[in-house]
């Protein structure tokens, strides 16, 4: 390497090329290197690089990739050239000629192919020469900051751990720039909508306690995240950042005005939560601060007390809220003029109180003055505007006017979605003033629809225990619409809790107000492991709701269509008789067809036995019924399958027992018993009486089984049965003599037939007191 080194000395180009090459060797290797990263050392001059570049592919030390604005160079190579830097005490130069060039990149947001690898290779050896730490630190920063703006979040969150893992061990989790990179991960968690888990890293850093001189600065970055969060109507994350900051404190151990504003901050938190009278006494102890110092209410003064009216107006304190707000109107008036936008809020705030106390009309023309003077302020749509509209369709419906509050709440619904989203409190709460417009309008099942969508949207904001989300609740409930405990489990996603409702005894399949079944909410939220259970439990794979989508149209994700996918390709194999997937997808295997037909059901009524042996073994639930209400027996029963109806009714539990063998089909009402005899088959007949079938169990149409059989072997075997069990009733002599002229296997069958009341021969001896047919019995 030192010859070859020395012979690009020599040429012209020669420095240069070196220069590029010193700082190659602490690139990733085996990485493509774009011919952009290197252009900035020559000034952007593409032909100052392309000489350098050149020489060092004729001198074999890097190789052209595919792409012709790429090269690479061999890991051997580099490990060469480092040693040679090392021994020639080049190696602290070239890492910082590597480090800014890196750093050049990051300030101009420039990223190129590879760059992450790179630059985190460079900070391994940085680390690893220790005393040139400190000029790197500051390019995981910026490095994360870079690739936040290119939307390349993961990459960004992956790269800065990386790099903090590194910088710690060298600097300390005190170092300024350590902090920073932390801030910037919680950026990062903050924006791809992973509130709670930045929240935490912003927990971490201040619980730490550390002593450097920017916790001021990190107090500061924390409130205005909290404040951001609680705009996105992320409340319980900005809460948990309030309480850290604020901990035991009390608002009258308070000094200075920026904390203070926190405190203000943190009550209007509280009463968004119905937390009402903490936020009250806050707010107070607020006023009775700046009061010590201010005679008079300056604009943060004005602003404590405006939210304070709030506060007492849903406490429903009217005569205090209206005591404080006209206040704050005239004030804000007489030092700021009437199309002030706080002026206007307090004008609007004044409006809001006349719709509480029924003054409908007068509310509503002062209303649509505030509107017009909001949109002098502020073009549409902005949140001041969507608010008064909100308020105007409020008072037009208590007039009667539904038709236009409709279109005014749809109009402020649609606005606030664009600028907050589906899930935030503005949104859901005008999605409900449109689900009142409904039901005024009598039309209850667009009402309930609403009422649903903002049910789950309260419910994810502030709790299920909040005000608010039990005043929906209760909407539903009336309606008739409420949410199931297991489809609100399902759709939270909450596992333990679909099991637990699961196993005392909610149905898996039942369908709500929309004809959607657990699966349904399962595969709209994404829940692979709660789809997994509500199949494995019985769940119809390809139900259809009222608009005809079924689970696999409504998937989220890929993962969830592929689930569904093999549960549908199941019933299609069992359907033609294949059984090569049943043993790896046992999971599934108890899945039911949109008409509650199980795979067994299937391969039941196809006479696939090697299917049904596989099925079998698989454990497949052998108590599941059709829609319709088929049980496993009337399809075994249909086909003739004795071998079949005996292991089913051999594998029931002694309390199942009755309940199967005697099932009802839901339009005839007939029993397994019926099909057989309709079949005329005496040995499932025979079967299914010894396992307790009654013989004389009726269906929809009033006929027993033996009114629908043609086989005399049969008719006379059942007619022999209703003779027994007349003649122990009546206690005649007939019964024993019948008895004594029977073979074995027809007397192990009469003595364990159950008549329609459920009674065996011998209970109904007994409760006759039929002594000698008892003795016979026995």
């Amino acid at each position: 390497m030192e010859k070859k080194i020395a012979s690009i000395n020599e040429e012209s180009n020669g420095e240069k090329a070196l220069k590029i090459l010193y700082m190659l060797a602490y690139f990733a290797p085996a990485k493509s290197i774009h011919l952009d990263m290197l252009l900035c050392v020559f000034n952007d001059i593409r032909k100052e690089l392309d000489a350098p570049i050149q020489l060092l592919k004729k001198k074999y030390l890097i190789v052209e990739s595919n792409n012709q604005q790429m090269f690479l160079i061999e890991k051997q190579i580099q490990k060469e050239i480092r040693t040679f830097l090392k021994q020639n005490n080049k190696e602290k130069d070239s890492l910082r000629e590597a480090v800014n060039l890196q750093t050049f990149h990051l300030l101009k947001d420039d990223i190129h192919l590879n760059y992450i690898d790179h630059t985190l290779s460079l900070l391994v050896y940085i680390h690893e020469s220790g005393d040139l730490v400190e000029i790197s630190v500051g390019l995981p920063s910026l490095m994360v900051m870079a690739l936040r703006k290119l939307n390349r979040l993961l990459e960004a969150y992956v790269f800065g751990n990386n790099a903090l893992t590194l910088l710690e061990k060298a600097l300390g989790e005190t170092h300024a720039e350590i902090l920073n990179i932390r801030h910037n991960l919680a950026n990062v968690l903050d924006v791809e909508g992973q509130h709670t888990e930045a929240a935490q890293v912003l927990k971490e850093l201040i619980e730490k306690d550390l002593k450097y001189s920017s916790v001021d600065e990190l107090t500061r970055y924390i409130v205005h995240h909290a404040r951001r969060l609680c705009k996105l109507s992320r409340y319980k994350d900005a809460l948990s950042l309030y309480q850290i900051l604020i901990g035991e404190k009390s608002v009258l151990d308070t000094f200075d005005s920026e904390t203070l504003t926190t405190w203000n901050d943190y009550a209007v938190l509280l009463s968004h939560m119905g937390r009402h009278s903490e936020a009250s006494e806050i707010l107070q102890n607020v006023l009775l601060l700046q009061r010590r110092v201010l005679v008079e209410d300056d604009e943060f003064g004005l602003l404590t007390r405006q939210r304070l009216a709030n506060v007492f107006r849903e406490q429903g304190n009217y005569v205090r809220a209206l005591e404080e707000i006209k206040e704050v109107f005239r004030e804000s008036t007489k030092f700021h003029g009437e199309l002030y936008s706080d002026t206007l809020r307090a004008e609007r705030d004044l409006c809001i109180l006349l719709l509480s106390k029924g003054d409908h009309k007068e509310a509503l023309l002062k209303l649509e003055d505030v509107e017009k003077k909001f949109k002098q302020n502020f073009t549409e749509p902005h949140p001041d505007i969507l608010c008064t509209r909100a308020n105007i369709a409020l008072a037009l419906m208590n007039l009667n006017e539904c038709n236009r509050a409709l279109q005014i709440s749809e109009d402020v619904y649609e606005g606030y979605k664009n600028i907050f989203g589906e899930k935030h409190n503005e949104t859901s709460r005008a999605k409900y003033n449109i689900g009142t417009i409904y039901l005024n309008l009598g039309k209850s099942s667009k009402a309930a629809k609403c009422f649903r969508d903002v049910y789950e949207g309260f419910r994810d904001i502030f709790g299920s225990e909040h005000n608010k989300t039990l005043t929906v609740r209760a909407e539903l409930e009336k309606l008739g619409y409420f949410p199931t405990a297991l489809d609100e489990a399902v759709q939270r996603g909450d596992l333990n809790k679909v099991v637990s409702l699961i196993e005392n005894g909610e149905d898996v399949n039942k369908a709500d107000a929309e004809g959607r079944i657990p699966l349904h909410y399962a595969a709209l939220n994404g829940h692979i492991s709660v789809a997994k259970h509500l199949l494995k439990m019985g769940a119809m794979h390809n139900a259809q709701d009222f608009g005809s989508a079924t689970p696999y149209q409504l998937a989220s994700d890929e993962q969830m269509k592929d689930l569904l996918n093999s549960v549908n390709n199941l019933f299609i194999d069992v359907k033609r008789g294949m059984q090569d997937n049943i043993a790896n997808h046992k999971g599934l295997t108890n899945a039911r067809d949109k008409n509650g037909y199980s795979l067994l059901h299937w391969a039941l009524y196809k006479s696939h036995k090697q299917v049904i042996r596989q099925l079998l073994e698989a454990g497949v639930d052998l108590k599941c019924i059709s829609l319709k209400g088929f049980t496993l027996l009337h399809v075994a029963s249909s086909k003739g399958h004795k071998e079949m109806t005996e292991i089913l009714l051999q594998s029931m539990k002694s309390n199942d027992l009755n309940y199967f063998v005697n099932f009802k089909t839901t339009v005839g009402g007939n029993t397994a018993l019926h099909v057989a005899a309709k079949h005329n088959d005496l040995d499932i007949i025979k079967c299914l009486l010894f396992y307790g079938g009654s013989y004389d169990i009726k269906n929809n149409e009033g006929l027993t089984p033996v009114q629908l059989s043609t086989n005399q072997t049969i008719s006379d075997l059942l007619n022999v049965l209703q003779e027994m069990f007349s003649s122990v009733q009546e206690g005649n002599s007939k019964a024993i003599t019948l008895l004594k002229s029977m073979n074995n296997d027809n007397l192990s069958i009469v003595k364990k037939t159950r008549n329609s009341q459920g009674h065996t021969l011998l209970q109904v001896a007994i409760k006759n007191q039929n002594e000698n047919f008892i003795y016979e019995l026995l």
